[in-house]
């Protein structure tokens, strides 16, 4: 009986210590519970910012902006191109084929949009496009004039058909500015009269016949045409012109150009390096840039690689608070200061040609001088051939508001780069021309 006693207060002691144990334990976590919900309550859950990512990319290289279907004034590239000879197919574009989106472009989107009850705001959205390339697309149907008097026309641009145009031929024929035929037919060469009758009677040079331009080309005003000792000057207007972008000329910060491809993946590695993945160019001045080194190729003159091309203005802040900062740091320089060397070398955001798509800074892998190579000599000597033009050069510092930059080119297309090349112009000087 004394045996059996002992077990049964020991059993009742085990008993005791294990709810002691289960009420410690269960105290613990009650506790736990509450200072997590206190320092929750106090501490934001953490989120990954900007500034966060920028941390883990690689350093050096761009970040990419997703680009958006949507075409507008001063898009350039091959979705432009296919957008003109759809235009033109069905009607409404009668201008060059080129990859510009200029103003014809842009008077021929606004008709389709007009003609299909979209908004006709000359932008070729998401639903503009969708409609354009289906099997709903319709053919253009010319607006009955409501009156034959050449001056009640509101406007006359590329793409107007009819007997107004017939009459603004005519009389531009007439004052010797129009030389083609008198079709009806709003085309490039009656583009390119209007645009001379503009200049030479001090109105904007647009080439589009609106208000002001009839009102003045059918009145006692009108003079005749008057030849000048410039034809390039004519033969830029006959053309869409280049983009300019300078300090003069800084671009819309939410400009994204149409057409970009991914260098890296649609450059031949082994004609040309791309210095850092997903570098990204207008798809038509990289094809002009992939058939200019095929040909250097061919004389010998290999071993290229591309720094820099696309930038977004967010891009190039970067890069100009960095060499900023660089200045303050290492050269002693106030922010004053280091902003104005900075700006010799580096253009402001939405002031750099690297936001068109069109630009590229051409280097030799593995080291940092490019002035003086065999890369360099043949660059300057046959860019020019292929629609590039050596951006800043030495002799036009002034013109062009940077220090020279031998590795720098801009593409702006044969017809162009040829009479700048003979002529010895920067594109500042060139455009000059047109006014």
């Amino acid at each position: 009986m004394r045996k059996k006693g002992r077990v049964s207060a020991f059993a009742l002691i085990l008993i005791l210590a294990l709810i002691c144990a289960i009420l410690l334990i269960t105290a613990a976590a009650v506790d736990n519970q509450r200072t997590y919900n206190r320092e929750k309550a106090v501490t934001p859950t953490p989120s990954i910012t900007p500034r966060t990512v920028r941390i883990t990319e690689a350093p050096g290289q761009p970040t990419l902006s997703p680009t958006p279907r949507l075409l507008q004034v001063n898009s350039v590239g091959l979705e432009v191109k296919e957008l003109q000879e759809r235009l033109r197919e069905l009607g409404y574009y009668s201008g060059d084929v080129d990859g510009q989106y200029g103003g014809g472009t842009r008077t021929a989107v606004q008709a389709f949009q007009s003609q299909h009850g979209l908004d006709a705001d000359g932008i070729a959205g998401e639903s503009t496009l969708n409609l354009l390339y289906s099997a709903g697309a319709q053919r253009f149907v010319a607006t009955p004039t409501p009156s034959p008097t050449p001056e009640t026309a509101a406007m006359l641009t590329s793409g107007s058909q009819g007997e107004q145009v017939k009459k603004l031929q005519q009389r531009l024929a007439d004052l010797g500015f129009y030389t083609g035929k008198v079709d009806g037919d709003y085309g490039k060469g009656t583009r390119q009269a209007v645009t001379v009758f503009q200049s030479q009677h001090g109105l904007d040079a647009d080439g589009i016949a609106g208000e002001k331009t009839l009102k003045l080309l059918y009145s006692d005003q009108a003079k005749k045409v008057v030849v000048t000792p410039t034809p390039e000057a004519i033969q830029v207007l006959s053309g869409n012109l280049p983009l300019l972008v300078n300090k003069e000329h800084p671009i819309d910060a939410n400009f994204v150009p149409a057409g970009l491809v991914d260098m890296s993946k649609y450059c031949d590695s082994s004609l040309v390096k791309i210095k850092y993945q997903g570098t990204q160019g207008v798809r038509e001045a990289v094809d002009a840039l992939v058939e200019m080194l095929q040909a250097a190729k061919k004389d010998g003159v290999t071993n290229w690689q591309v720094s820099a091309a696309y930038r977004s203005v967010k891009d190039q802040q970067s890069i100009f608070d960095s060499n900023v900062k660089s200045y303050m740091n290492n050269n002693g320089l106030s922010k004053e200061k280091a902003v104005s060397a900075t700006r010799k070398t580096v253009a402001d955001p939405g002031t750099s040609e690297h936001h068109t798509g069109l630009a590229f800074d051409m280097t030799v892998p593995g080291t940092s001088a490019f002035l003086g190579t065999k890369q360099c000599t043949w660059l300057h000597a046959h860019c020019w051939d292929y629609g590039f033009v050596i951006r800043y050069q030495k002799d036009k510092e002034d013109i062009t508001g940077f220090l020279a930059e031998a590795w720098h080119i801009r593409y702006v297309g044969k017809e162009h780069s040829k009479v700048m090349q003979e002529r010895n112009l920067c594109l500042e000087e060139y455009l000059e021309l047109a006014k």
